[in-house]
């Protein structure tokens, strides 16, 4: 009988709630709590590549299949909050964080290295910003780190107020923007409802779309899936999040036509020894560091690094050529083609003359004049720079270039060449100049993972 009195209290609470008490459904943040978090994301579809450096207008490629998967695995504990309890900064412990490009496209697999895999992440009005104390992330590294599901956005997924089961509301445009890993939204229909509670959880349905742009290329996602928010907790426990894109290729990126499902778990864990108190002490995370976004470029193959910051974005490499496009509000505002020169032999470059004749004979009839030459400075171990700046003509459009030859005492040569508008190059400033001002030539066995 008791057993049966139990149960019938346990239905009669449950149907209570379901009948139309209102739930305050709320994440609480406190300096100190630690979580452990896995983001999941499997997609499968087409790639749709755009035309190699070169290649010719309307030979446009055939799509890819593509298949990815990727993993993050850290241990996050908070270390500051805002006025509304909302987490402001927290350091996360990665204890995996991997990806692997499989179908007809090149393979590829990524990973964090071991020396950055702590990291500082921050909400700023443009979304969570992932860094590492231990140094400057690669692109790729970054992308594992810093993406869709992250946890300081989930709380966008939850009601102003109390809702009762049934009720229906609209998730941040800023947690729709993120869910989709947007730069931009356009609009969005992303909407919540709450399916069922009880005395320790609620799962809530969650169903829309989303349009908006990544680095210029304009999607729409269409999603469906569900969270539970742990009331015990006073947080989002796990979330399931089925997503169908449809991408139009921008000025980095090639159009996706693919289905994906990512899934984010969290739970409360006790902080690790790299997250306890004496470790956090020795970061200085209140001192301000602008050089810790910069990203680290080292290209499949090469012998050199540099430095960037996340404006400059990867469009294609390989063994001989690299190149960058700076992308700023989706437009691609500039591009740097970094290319592997012959060998002058040691401790010597290609003549400065001969090097400015062959710039004036390469740019034939859209050569207008030089704007100057002459050495620049930077990290030491970059050795040898010289730069010609050239203003010219394509078509109706003013374009200036910046060339850069680049040798090392062993007589290694790199040519980069930077290309904009002319009505940019106010803006552009010396963005050239900081670039080239990092770059190092490194033993071939540094090279660093890219």
């Amino acid at each position: 009988m008791a057993v049966i009195k139990c149960c019938a209290i346990g239905i009669a609470a449950f149907w209570a709630m379901s009948a139309g008490e209102a739930l305050e459904l709320r994440e609480r943040s406190r300096v100190g709590d630690t979580s452990r978090v896995v983001v999941l994301l499997k997609a499968e579809g087409l790639y749709r590549p755009g035309l190699s450096p070169g290649g010719k207008v309307g030979d446009t490629p055939k799509p890819l299949a593509l298949k990815v998967e990727t993993r993050l695995d850290f241990v996050e504990r908070v270390v500051k909050v805002d006025d509304r309890g909302r987490p402001a900064r927290a350091v996360r412990q990665v204890l995996q964080a991997a990806s692997a490009i499989n179908g007809e496209v090149r393979p590829m697999a990524a990973v964090l290295r071991p020396e950055v895999a702590l990291l500082v992440a921050e909400p700023l009005p443009g979304g969570v910003t992932v860094a590492s104390p231990g140094g400057p992330l690669t692109r790729s590294e970054l992308e594992l780190v810093q993406g869709p599901g992250d946890p300081f956005e989930l709380d966008g997924l939850l009601p102003s107020g109390p809702v009762a089961v049934g009720a229906r509301w609209k998730v941040s445009d800023a947690t729709a923007r993120a869910l989709c890993d947007y730069d931009t939204l356009t609009a969005s229909t992303l909407e919540a409802t709450l399916a069922t509670a009880d005395d320790t959880s609620a799962v809530v349905r969650l169903r829309g779309e989303v349009r908006g742009s990544v680095l210029g290329g304009e999607g729409t996602i269409a999603g469906s899936g569900s969270y539970t928010f742990d009331r015990k907790a006073a947080r989002v426990s796990k979330l399931v999040l089925e997503r169908a894109e449809v991408r139009g290729a921008g000025p980095v990126e090639a159009g996706l036509d693919v289905k994906s499902t990512l899934t984010v778990t969290r739970e409360v864990v006790a902080p690790p020894a790299a997250l306890a108190d004496d470790a956090l002490a020795r970061l200085n995370l209140d001192r301000p560091d602008p050089t810790r976004t910069l990203l680290r470029l080292a290209p499949p193959g090469g012998r050199y690094s540099l430095r960037h910051d996340r404006d400059w974005h990867t469009y294609w490499d390989d063994t001989r050529l690299t190149v960058l496009k700076r992308v700023e509000r989706g437009e691609a505002v500039a591009q740097c083609n970094l290319r592997v020169g012959p060998s002058a032999g040691k401790g010597r470059h290609q003549d400065l003359d001969q090097f400015r004749d062959d710039i004036r004979r390469g740019l034939g009839t859209r050569f207008v004049q030089f704007l100057g030459a002459g050495e620049v400075a930077g990290d030491p171990a970059g050795h040898f720079r010289y730069k010609v700046g050239v203003q010219g003509r394509q078509g109706d459009v003013g374009v200036v270039w910046y060339y850069y030859l680049l040798a090392s005492p062993e007589g290694d040569q790199m040519v980069a060449t930077f290309t904009l508008a002319d009505t940019q190059a106010k803006a552009f400033g010396a963005e050239d100049e900081r670039l080239i001002g990092s770059f190092r030539w490194e033993p071939a066995a540094a090279a660093a993972p890219r």
